[in-house]
């Protein structure tokens, strides 16, 4: 049996501003670094133990793992990067404000209207009209998230680990769960600095727990 400890990196500046980050990026806040080492904390004070830990090569995500990480039970668990991992790209519409991207991509979506309070699902359900009308053919669809998403979860699947901790992105956990559940997860939200428990077993993963922010 294999447990996957999946995080959303901590607050950063562009969460605050309600800008747009994707594929971009932009810093830790300082809660949010202090949410990664009192997650790190808690999972020491849970006897809580990691064989490795995988991160999204974005700087918000390396840095949230390296401070979970140093404050963990096993502060010299190996950390490697993947671009697997990595948020799902909005093209053209990076670091511009969230709210524009949505009222565009609700233009073209067959009527779905999304803001930034609407569910991650419609957010999900509308990734197909943003990258239609990206200007820099940068953008992702669902279905092409999904493609790094079967990776990862083969990786899982091959890994020796035991107790695996991976760092990403608020719309990819959105999309690792949906694909596990074959569309059928609805999705809301997954805070910063949360915890998605999901288990492998015999062939099958099994999601435990979603947005976890104490008690793992």
């Amino acid at each position: 049996m294999k447990t996957i400890y999946f995080i959303r990196h901590g607050q950063t500046l562009f969460n605050k501003l309600g800008r747009v980050q994707g594929i971009s990026d932009s810093p830790l806040t300082q809660l949010g670094e202090t949410a990664a080492d009192k997650l790190g904390t808690l999972f020491k004070k849970q006897d809580i133990h990691f064989d490795v830990a995988y991160t999204s090569d974005l700087g918000r995500a390396r840095q949230t793992t390296k401070r979970i990480v140093s404050h963990s039970n096993n502060p010299d668990t190996p950390i490697l990067e993947l671009t697997d991992l990595r948020e799902v790209s909005f093209g053209a519409f990076e670091g511009g404000l969230s709210e524009t991207m949505w009222e565009e991509a609700s233009k073209f979506s067959d009527g779905l209207v999304v803001r930034d309070s609407s569910s991650d699902e419609d957010k999900m359900k509308i990734l197909t009209s943003i990258k239609a009308i990206d200007t820099v053919d940068l953008a992702e669809s669902f279905e092409d998230v999904a493609e790094r998403v079967n990776r990862v979860l083969d990786l899982i699947r091959t890994s020796d680990a035991s107790n695996l901790l991976l760092v990403s992105h608020c719309l990819y956990i959105d999309c690792v769960l949906y694909v596990l559940s074959n569309q059928t997860y609805h999705a809301t939200y997954i805070p910063n600095t949360s915890v998605t428990k999901i288990v492998y077993d015999q062939g099958d993963f099994t999601v435990k727990y979603i947005g976890e922010v104490e008690h793992f």
